[in-house]
């Protein structure tokens, strides 16, 4: 039997490519975060409300602008076959197993590039193409990470099937993730399928190095996975009672210990999510210097208010501060950076492993790909900006819309009430270009394959930069005037609505409160991942 030829990893393999293709071409609609027929959908429902404010406000949602906007979505989003999709992977010794399941799948061969960085194993790798039927197969020799930070390329798949866990000190694995994100090699609408090792059970220091990082990252979650294939939800650990961690074994950290694998699982989902959407676009975003776009909202940089945010870790003896805390559901990234990075005297935080230091630095150092860029300053500086009442470190134009523009009075009224969120994160998400995942099509697998003892996990997400939301909006200084025209605005508002539907039980970063009809509304309940199947043969 070959390397990788066992029967659980050729059928992991046809799962994942399986249902990215199809996503990508013949089901590409359901790809999109934002289905085309979203606003069109709300203005009907609202307009159904006959004689409540609801029917009036959609009137005001003229359907030629809703038209345009499908118009202008459609644009962006566009349509594909299998043969016009890019694909980057990792060939290993036996290049042919993946490149012959795409081939079948309809991909073109001349649009799949494989990588192998070994030399022993990229020799074996142009041995097995000059002998097979596809001998002019694109085999680079160089760490697919390093051709995503060099060559100017994106891909509609990136297959990243790594030997190594989540983070991993000797392979990378996180910063190569990052890396793809942060230089956009992937496409718009795009799949991105990584296979990941579970630590080895045997070596127990590396087992609860593993689990302050996965329990320290997923403590200040408002929610959680139940593992129900019904209903895949449930309090996050704060709400459950647990503390961070503790010396008498009833704490979240001892919950994770436990049952490392299934909270692995989890915490790679989610770290995935969170790297796309937020992580990597924030700290790009921040970074560069006196040039950095940062400097075209904010006249602070990222390093100089993450200062600031100081006063958001700790409560102080006059019960001043101490956001991350308080409220760590609604600074979950910044609550996490707090507890693994820095040393505490408080039950608020956990006592770390001391052995987990240099799993955790590995951590913080990959976040934001190559070279590093200072992530965890560009987290605390937007918790700031949510936190902090009229800031005094606005450039012009972000303080006459953040501050001088009143929401509660020009914008109108539904399932939540308007705020300056509904500008602050996708404002600043069209210079930061975030890839939103979509809930409703991830799909997630566990295995063993045979003759093997690791346990590898699987995750096939799809991200979307949703530039028919955000490039829906003008230039910063013109936000407002857009929100002035109801139409305008609504259309806007009603798009946004789809978007907070995958996001609302796993991330609170983007706009907390900006739902236009109730996730209990039939229709437009939220979206929650399926629960990480287990592949057998």
């Amino acid at each position: 039997m070959t390397e990788y030829g066992q029967p659980t990893k050729v059928r992991a393999r046809s799962v994942a490519l399986s249902h990215a293709v199809e996503l990508l071409t013949s089901r590409r609609k359901h790809a999109a975060v934002v289905p085309r027929d979203y606003v069109a959908r709300i203005k009907k429902t609202l307009s159904a409300r006959v004689g409540t404010p609801d029917a009036h406000f959609a009137a005001a949602c003229d359907g030629d602008l809703v038209k345009a906007w499908e118009a202008f979505w459609l644009s962006k989003v566009g349509s594909k076959e299998p043969s016009d999709l890019t694909i980057a992977y990792l060939a290993g010794p036996e290049p042919l197993n993946d490149f012959r399941q795409l081939v079948k799948l309809g991909v073109h061969p001349h649009n799949i590039f494989g990588f192998e960085s070994d030399a022993k194993e990229f020799n074996q790798a142009l041995e097995a193409s000059k002998t097979s039927e596809f001998p002019l197969l694109k085999i680079i020799r160089m760490p697919l990470e390093r051709y995503l930070q060099a060559v100017p390329m994106s891909f509609d798949i990136i297959y990243f099937d790594a030997c190594g866990p989540l983070p991993s000190p000797s392979q990378r694995t996180l910063r190569t993730v990052a890396t793809a994100f942060r230089y956009q090699r992937l496409n718009p609408l795009s799949v991105l399928i990584t296979n990941f090792a579970g630590p080895d059970p045997s070596n127990t220091a590396l087992i609860k190095s593993f689990a302050d990082l996965v329990s320290g990252y997923l403590y200040p979650r408002a929610f959680g996975e139940s593992e129900n294939s019904d209903w895949n939800l449930k309090e996050g650990p704060i709400s459950d009672g647990f503390a961070p961690k503790t010396p008498n074994s009833d704490s979240f950290f001892d919950t994770v210990l436990k049952d490392l694998p299934r909270y692995y699982g989890n915490f790679i989902t989610r770290q995935l999510f969170d790297l796309g959407s937020f992580i990597v676009p924030l700290a790009r975003l921040a970074s560069g210097g006196s040039a950095s776009l940062w400097n075209t909202f904010f006249t602070k940089s990222a390093e100089d208010l993450a200062k600031l945010a100081a006063q958001m870790k700790t409560i102080s003896v006059e019960g001043e501060g101490g956001d991350y805390i308080i409220d760590a559901h609604m600074n979950a990234l910044g609550w996490t950076f707090c507890a693994l990075l820095d040393a505490h005297d408080t039950e608020d935080y956990p006592t770390l492993e001391s052995q987990s230091e240099a799993l955790l630095q590995t951590w913080k150092r990959e976040l934001s790909g190559s070279p590093e860029m200072k992530a965890r300053d560009a987290i605390d500086a937007y918790c700031l900006l949510r936190n902090v009442q009229n800031p005094d470190w606005l450039t012009k134009g972000m303080e006459q819309l953040l501050i001088g523009y009143q929401y509660l009075q020009n914008m109108y009224m539904f399932c939540d009430v308007p705020t300056s969120e509904l500008a602050l994160f996708p404002v600043m998400a069209q210079f930061s270009y975030p890839y939103h995942y979509n809930v409703q099509e991830t799909r997630r697998y566990r295995y063993v394959a045979e003759g093997k003892s690791t346990d590898m996990f699987l995750d096939v997400i799809p991200f979307d930069t949703c530039r028919y939301l955000y490039d829906w909006l003008p230039s910063t200084e013109l936000v407002s005037e857009s929100f002035d025209l109801a139409a305008h605005q609504l259309v806007y508002r009603f798009a946004l609505d789809a978007l907070l539907k995958h996001s609302i039980r796993y991330n609170n970063e983007y706009v907390f409160g900006g739902h236009v009809i109730g996730v209990n509304e039939k229709g437009y309940t939220e979206h929650l991942l399926i629960p990480r199947q287990m592949l057998t043969v």
